[in-house]
């Protein structure tokens, strides 16, 4: 089986797909935030021994349902989703909102997060206040391309890198 899949719809590219493959195959715990129709799940459930948990709505993000994600309007993202990755033993689908599924985890209980939900300031910096207490090792996330993501992370006082080639972002937590 192949480590990534870019046939599955989405927007990340080769090399940051293989960038979540490398690095979950460092740890046993992974929670992805925003998983859509998988094609990042993909990466990460190829590399992680363990178990990767994919946090989403599967509603798309209320910001992009006229553009990008306007097409869960008229599908069950869900579905795509399982067709995608459901064949994957070490998944968990937490059909919840990021915020919530936090609260399901105990401090530093998840060794990776990968946040790639919504990407409003409000949102982002939900999203690292949620899960940030959570994360033992690898804090991470796409999208540092777009203001929103970074004055998030600026107004979290965090210091981030970007692997090269990527609009990736990560922070260590440990």
């Amino acid at each position: 089986m192949p480590r990534i899949n870019t046939e599955i719809p989405g927007w990340m590219g080769e090399e940051e797909l293989e960038w979540l493959y490398e690095q979950a195959a460092k740890y046993k715990s992974v929670v992805e935030v925003g998983s859509w129709m998988g094609r990042s799940t993909y990466a990460l459930c190829s590399g992680c021994k363990g178990t990767v948990w994919a946090v989403d709505h599967f509603k798309g993000s209320p910001s992009e349902l006229d553009e990008c994600h306007a097409i869960a309007k008229t599908q069950d993202i869900s579905e795509k989703f399982r067709a995608n990755v459901g064949h994957f033993k070490n998944l968990k689908v937490l059909r919840l909102s990021s915020v919530i599924a936090a609260t399901l985890f105990e401090d530093k209980e998840v060794e990776m997060v990968f946040l790639d939900g919504e990407h409003t300031y409000e949102s982002v910096l939900s999203d690292l206040q949620a899960w940030i207490p959570n994360c033992s090792k690898l804090l991470c996330g796409h999208d540092i391309n777009r203001k929103q993501v970074v004055a998030a992370l600026e107004a979290m006082n965090l210091i981030w890198f970007t692997p090269p080639g990527t609009t990736l972002w990560y922070v260590n937590a440990d």
